[in-house]
């Protein structure tokens, strides 16, 4: 007969790998969606741009007179670059001001946003951990939509996501290149500090989600009490 421990270990081992798959893929919808409306924002702001680049010598020699060759050369010239800076250039990524600035219910919104723009700085090793630790956060947006008041545990999230996570994530991008791929311990070190932001906003989301699941438990515990196998009285 097979020991309990063992079978109980491997269907741990089944739902931990099921759970990362899980994350992994709404890390990847997330980042798929965002890099859709990052691409439309940018190209919007192109074809902005090439419109005026058009509108304005048209009007300009309707107005006042033919521009000329030489200046006409100019302007496309600046233009076509003015066009290629505005479809390359996208501002969306917040900074770590406006991190530090962010009310607790837009937090994990805008973290997630820091650190997919940061994600390209970052080894590979730590791709999983920024996909479960996005997981996370998208679970988080929910729960801290409409968090009004202050508590132990926004205060550790703030905390967390405000203070601590984007010192490693910016300690490690200040480390040369160079020193950083000589020096392999340093992104082992940094794919051991995100496991450990992954565990503590999994921690945050259960101690958010307690009082919730209590009330089922108990109000479960009352249906059975109350109506037992579908004799109790109907009142």
């Amino acid at each position: 007969m097979a020991d309990p421990d063992i079978i109980l270990s491997r269907n741990a081992d089944r739902l931990d790998r099921l759970a990362r798959g899980e994350a992994a893929q709404r890390a990847r919808s997330r980042n798929r969606a965002r890099t859709q409306a990052s691409f439309a924002r940018r190209f919007r702001r192109a074809l902005i741009i090439a419109s005026v680049l058009i509108l304005a010598p048209i009007l300009y020699g309707l107005v006042i007179g033919p521009i000329g060759t030489t200046a006409l050369v100019l302007l496309v010239l600046f233009g076509a670059m003015a066009i290629m800076a505005g479809f390359i250039w996208d501002g969306s990524a917040p900074s770590a001001q406006k991190l530090d600035a962010a009310t607790i219910d837009v937090l994990p919104t805008v973290t997630d946003a820091w650190l997919h723009a940061k994600r390209r700085e970052l080894p590979a090793a730590a791709g999983p951990k920024i996909d479960a630790i996005s997981a996370h956060l998208a679970t988080l947006e929910d729960q801290l939509r409409n968090q009004t008041a202050p508590n132990d545990v926004t205060q550790d999230i703030d905390r967390l996501l405000k203070k601590h996570l984007p010192e490693l994530i910016e300690r490690y991008t200040k480390v040369p290149q160079a020193q950083r791929t000589a020096d392999p311990s340093l992104g082992a070190t940094l794919v051991s500090s995100l496991t450990v932001v992954e565990r503590e906003l999994h921690r945050a989301s259960l101690k958010l989600a307690e009082g919730d699941r209590d009330a089922v438990i108990i109000q479960g515990r009352f249906m059975e009490e109350r109506y037992g196998e579908g004799e109790g009285p109907l009142r």
